[in-house]
């Protein structure tokens, strides 16, 4: 009979990878940054995906704008140039997945 060690060997070799849960948006948080910016930190629901920082600087506005229409569905009043910016907040956010 095979040693309780050897055992264990064999069962964790045999072992298969546990599938990371689906990558699912729970909130973002949002801060300024030290340049003057700002910082989108995206949190997701399963600890197992750590949360993900996206920078915006000064000049960026439109950008984070579009960025928080984009993940939180939340419409900027007043910002007729931020449909431009969601189009390449899109594009952008495509690559990355």
């Amino acid at each position: 009979m095979a040693s309780h060690g050897a055992m264990k060997e064999q069962a964790v070799a045999e072992r298969r990878p546990v599938p990371l849960p689906k990558k699912e948006f729970s909130h973002m948080e949002l801060r300024e940054a030290e340049n003057g910016g700002a910082i989108a930190t995206h949190h997701f629901t399963a600890y197992e995906h750590k949360p993900e920082m996206h920078a915006f600087g000064t000049d960026e506005g439109h950008k984070l704008a579009a960025h928080i229409e984009h993940h939180l569905g939340i419409s900027m009043p007043g910002k007729s140039h931020t449909d431009k910016a969601a189009s390449k907040e899109q594009e952008a956010s495509e690559h990355e997945e």
